[in-house]
Order: C-alpha cells, then structure tokens, then sequence
C-alpha cells in the first residue's frame, strides 16, 4: 500500500488579488505561511517518508515550513509545475477577460482541450506529470508528500483516480487541503484534511 499526500502550496498575494501566477514566481503571505505550518503539524502525525515539490517559490517556501515538522528529504521536479498560463502569466483574472475577449471565451467553451496564447491544456499536463506519477508508484517510500499547486496537483489526482475529463475539472483544491491517495494493486482511495481537520471522505 501506498499513501500519496498532495498538498497546495499556501495561499500567496496573487491568489489574494486573483493575479494568475502559473510559472511565475509569488511569495506566501502570511496566511500562506500559517496554512503551510498548520499543514506540517499534521503531516507530522502520519510518518511521512519523503517529498516532492514543485522548484517555484511559493512551493519551496511551503515544503520548507511543512519540513520544519518532517525533517525528510526533499526532491524538486519541475514536472509538477503549475498550469503554464503563457502570455496571461502576471495578469489579474479581469485583465485577461478584457484584454483576450476571444481566448477567454474559448478557454471557458473548452476549459480540457483549449491552448490560451502560448499556455498549456490539460492534456500537456496529464503528459508531463504522467511519468512523474509512474516515478511515484515505484518509489521505496510508502508516505511521500507531494507539495504543488491548484491544477496541477488536481490533474495528478484525477490520473490516479482514473477521473475522466468532466471529473477532473468539477473540483479544486483550496490552499488549505491535503488530498490523499491510497493506492493498493489496481484500487485507489481518496480522501482529504482541511485545516489540519481530517481526514474527509471523498475530494469534496
């Protein structure tokens, strides 16, 4: 058996405002820095063997206070990077509405399969974090924690749970959540902390 823990990067200043980061860099603010603490605490509890994490800051300052409780070793892989959001990168969520009228509403008719100027879709993330999965399968660790973003970590989820593309895009993952994988042969589980409160049954 294996317990799979990914957890969103806390909350940084361009969440707060709604500035899409996606490969940019932002730091936490200070309610990031608390849920990343709060997260550790409880991660602490459940033996957690090694982590992954994204290379961005706002990851490596969240896998940085979550080790202060682990005190395991930390890989980064730039596989589990966020979404590329391309030329928006840096703009507010409005600005790129006003400004892309056209993509944005391609992007909103085909959230799946749809490229904004020079981004990712969902199959380009399925297609570079799918061997990082496979690389997780096979890891000696039974508890490794995961330590990425908002639609990347969903997108790793949903492959291991088998989603399809509906599924994968019905749910998101506040910066508070730990989404946990239990795989065991062929089968796998899902259930979810918030908070530090947990675990949940289901994504939601």
């Amino acid at each position: 058996m294996k317990e799979l823990y990914f957890i969103r990067h806390g909350q940084t200043e361009w969440n707060a405002i709604r500035r899409m980061q996606g490969q940019w860099n932002s730091d936490l603010n200070d309610t990031g820095r608390a849920q990343a603490d709060v997260n550790g605490r409880m991660l602490a509890t459940l033996d957690i063997e090694t982590m992954f994490a994204s290379p961005l800051d706002r990851t490596r300052q969240t896998a940085e206070i979550i080790n202060r409780h682990l005190n395991v070793d930390v890989t980064f892989d730039e596989r589990i990077m966020e979404w590329d959001c391309g030329d928006w990168s840096g703009n507010l969520y409005a600005e790129v509405k006003e400004h892309w009228p056209e993509q944005w509403a391609a992007l909103q008719a085909d959230r799946f399969h749809y490229r904004g100027p020079n981004c990712e879709n969902y199959p380009d993330m399925i297609a570079r974090s799918t061997p990082f999965l496979d690389g997780l399968r096979d890891h000696e660790a039974s508890r490794i924690a995961i330590v990425s973003h908002g639609m990347i970590g969903r997108v790793m989820v949903s492959v291991l749970l088998g989603h399809d593309e509906q599924t994968m895009l019905s749910y998101t993952q506040d910066n508070d959540v730990v989404f946990r994988v239990t795989l065991e042969g062929d089968a796998a589980q899902v259930d979810r902390f918030q908070g530090g409160s947990g675990p949940h049954p289901g994504l939601t």
